[in-house]
């Protein structure tokens, strides 16, 4: 920005754009300039500035003001902050879909930029218009813009795909907050290590973690969480007959039946200890 130059001039996101005449820098820290308000209304008004403030040269502001006003649209849709299904998809988008092909737009209501339409529906096994079909949604740098409904959609798609991934993650953080709400946590920062309460562990994941995990386990789907929830129960089975077995062998080895007990190893046709793996994800 140059003096003489007429720029868009805006203190809080809520006000309106303005005009304004930028007279000189500042030489000093932190960077000022020195502007004059154009309209009647401001009676020549001048004021030193941050530089932040003055958005684009005034023969952009329209343009601007019409993609902050598309902005605000698509992110109407979004949830209320906190929502637990904002948490979900974030972990969901973290953990499995490429970059390459969408990214969640965290700062505007959680709506969603599809850097590859095509291919992102292809590979979810939707309509490319379940994705893009929104009023809200607008074009940008060539990929598409679309509001909180589309991230959902992916989101859930993602998660009933990857279900037995999901779950197993999910029971992983069901059994850290278990254990947190006897034991509590330690917190590293630095070389400073904090003690949480498991009252307050407790606390934080009622409010925040256990939300977000259901919201998780229903993404999945009934028929892979009930599935999951099956397997479970077998592998506990499974962990439990593994013990039965490998306490019979060691019995007959420490009363000097080793050849019983090698041939009772055979005839399990599986290795006992592969009987005694704990679970996976546990």
């Amino acid at each position: 920005m140059e003096p003489g130059e007429s720029w868009a001039y805006r203190a809080r996101g809520v006000d309106p754009l303005v005009e304004v005449r930028v007279l000189s820098q500042g030489a000093q820290t932190p960077a000022r300039v020195l502007v004059r308000f154009v309209s009647d209304e401001f009676e020549g008004k001048e004021e030193w500035v941050p530089p932040a403030r003055l958005k684009v040269p005034w023969g952009e502001a329209a343009e601007f003001q019409a993609r902050e006003e598309r902005w605000e649209r698509v992110s109407s849709a979004g949830p209320h902050r906190e929502d637990p299904r904002e948490y979900a998809a974030s972990e969901i988008f973290d953990e499995y879909v490429d970059s390459e092909l969408a990214t969640i737009n965290y700062r505007d209501g959680d709506s969603i930029t599809i850097k590859q339409p095509m291919v992102l529906a292809a590979l979810l096994g939707l309509r490319v218009e379940q994705l893009t079909d929104y009023p809200e949604a607008f074009i940008v740098d060539g990929a598409v813009v679309a509001p909180w409904p589309a991230t959902l959609l992916v989101a859930r798609t993602v998660a009933e795909q990857n279900a037995e991934r999901v779950l197993g993650r999910v029971q992983t953080e069901e059994k850290k907050a278990r254990y947190a709400a006897i034991h509590g946590e330690h917190l590293s920062r630095g070389r400073r290590q904090d003690h949480i309460p498991p009252e307050i562990s407790e606390e934080v994941d009622r409010d925040y973690g256990r939300p977000v995990r259901d919201v998780l386990r229903s993404w999945c789907g009934a028929e892979n969480v009930e599935r999951f929830d099956e397997l479970a129960e077998l592998r506990k089975e499974i962990e439990r007959v593994g013990d039965v077995a490998q306490n019979a062998i060691d019995a007959l080895r420490a009363h000097g039946h080793a050849a019983l007990a090698s041939q009772l190893e055979g005839e399990l046709g599986t290795p006992v200890e592969m009987l005694r793996t704990d679970r996976p994800h546990g």
